[in-house]
């Protein structure tokens, strides 16, 4: 039986695909397509020395990414596996719906400002990707942040 849902979640990264969510989240329920404005989509390294994703506000750039409502169950998850308080915070943001042009708050994890930029691996690489083909959206702009790291 899910418990009760209230929360709604901003997944940019590895929490778009969709299988990885529901194994973490068991009383998670994908929502919608949508889109947080005036944030870039990049990468920033953890303590393995990998780049895991992460959103940098910057005017005039758009994250598409997906809703989810979340039990508080799921957030306690959630903050475990992003490593929160000490690799990532939690914000409250405001998302727009693909679907119904809706403004929604929702929570989102960003990754704590001393972490410098750094491309990701292969393997989380491709899990964003499915992720991204999970929910329709255009892998464009995951492919754009990983080849501007890429430069670097």
């Amino acid at each position: 039986m899910k418990r009760l849902l209230q929360l709604y979640y901003f997944a940019y990264g590895s929490n778009l695909h969709k299988e990885q969510m529901q194994n973490r989240c068991p009383d998670s329920i994908p929502i919608a397509k949508a889109t947080l404005a005036d944030y870039e989509l990049t990468f920033k390294g953890n303590w393995r020395g990998n780049g895991v994703a992460d959103i940098q506000p910057k005017d005039g750039d758009s994250v598409t990414g997906a809703i989810y409502k979340v039990s508080k169950f799921d957030r306690e998850s959630l903050d475990r596996y992003e490593g929160y308080p000490r690799l990532y915070n939690r914000h409250v943001i405001e998302v727009v719906r693909e679907d119904t042009g809706e403004i929604v708050k929702a929570f989102v994890y960003r990754m704590l400002d001393h972490y410098m930029l750094t491309p990701p691996g292969e393997a989380y690489f491709s899990i964003i990707a499915d992720g991204y083909s999970d929910w329709g959206i255009d892998i464009k702009n995951l492919e754009t942040a990983n080849f501007k790291l890429n430069l670097v």
